[in-house]
């Protein structure tokens, strides 16, 4: 089996036209200006309105990926749908999207694996076609976890925004490599820093925030995440690096843990690169979960800064805790086989 053997074939994305301001979410919240501009780097979000759920921006970024891949819907085997917001609790949103864009001959597996999604579900992906088994997949990622949170409750209304995004991954031609290497991790101490404590099968407990009607981040841990996530980052990084027998200097794009500006920025800096080696989308979107990864990569290459042969590490990190990097190669289009 030949994990190489694999690689991006088409990308897209979808946000919600709806932008709030920072001055939004100081009506919002109360809070000073001043705070919510340091706290979260951000100039404005997207945030879904009253008619638009999940499966809304995860069909359009399955259509522009589909598009730009040059893909038939009735070319995909295998649709993935990575998200911790669909449209119900119960059925998952899969079936749903796979109905909507005509995937009739599709196996669809959904998944919840938070902000680190688009890692686990295009390692998920690459599984199942490398035993042969499916030779064309569609991966979309993404939340609308805007819905799902108290815009009075604390600073944490700041960072979110509303998106989906997608990948049309294909088999290689023969000597062509795509995917490189992997890490994967995670640390359940951290269970209750933060996430949507409701609607489990457990009964709630206040003193844990389970039961309340919005997404939480607790003080007391939220405090300790950022230095921990640029150790995941880090170690995650020097770990693909040697899996796949490369160096620092051969990785052309990062594409860090997108959650805040600050965090891009500390994530980098750790191994001491900065944002040149990146692209943001954050100040502009807001963070929109698993979905931001996607973006990142398919306006870095509207910009020129990402281009076929460049290789990329990608990093996410998601509630739980768990995170997991990624290194793969951007191909072109001709090196996919039909």
């Amino acid at each position: 089996m030949n994990y190489s053997s694999v690689g991006i074939q088409g990308i897209g994305y979808c946000v919600p036209e709806k932008r709030i301001t920072n001055d939004d979410v100081v009506n919002m919240t109360g809070l000073d200006k001043e705070k919510v501009e340091f706290f979260t780097g951000l100039e404005e979000r997207r945030w879904a309105n009253h008619e638009e759920a999940f499966s809304t921006f995860g069909i359009a970024a399955a259509k522009e990926a589909l598009d730009d891949a040059g893909v038939s819907p009735r070319d995909i085997r295998l649709l993935i749908v990575a998200t911790g917001s669909g449209d119900f609790y119960s059925p998952a949103v899969g079936c749903l999207i796979q109905h909507e864009l005509g995937l009739e001959n599709a196996f669809v597996l959904n998944l919840n694996q938070a902000c680190a999604a688009p890692n686990y579900a295009l390692a998920t992906a690459i599984r199942f076609m490398i035993d042969g088994t499916y030779d064309k997949a569609l991966v979309i990622c993404g939340d609308v976890t805007t819905r799902m949170l108290s815009r009075h409750e604390n600073l944490f209304v700041g960072f979110l925004g509303d998106a989906a995004s997608a990948v049309v991954l294909g088999k290689l031609k023969d000597e062509k490599k795509g995917f490189i290497s992997e890490h994967f991790d995670s640390d359940g101490r951290y269970f209750y820093g933060s996430g949507l404590f409701n609607w489990g099968s457990r009964v709630p407990r206040e003193e844990l925030g389970e039961g309340k009607e919005y997404f939480i981040t607790r003080d007391e841990i939220a405090g300790i995440l950022l230095p921990n996530i640029i150790k995941w980052f880090k170690i995650s990084f020097h770990s693909c690096l040697e899996k796949g027998n490369l160096k620092q200097e051969d990785i052309n794009f990062i594409s860090p843990h997108p959650a805040a500006m600050s965090q891009i920025i500390a994530q980098l800096e750790s191994i001491n690169e900065n944002l040149s080696k990146t692209h943001l989308v954050t100040d502009l979107y807001g963070h929109s979960g698993g979905g931001t990864t996607f973006i990142v990569l398919k306006e870095a290459l509207k910009n020129g800064k990402l281009k076929p042969g460049d290789l990329i590490y990608s990093f996410g990190n998601g509630a739980g805790f768990q995170w997991a990097g990624m290194i793969f190669r951007w191909c072109d289009r001709d090196e996919f086989i039909d």
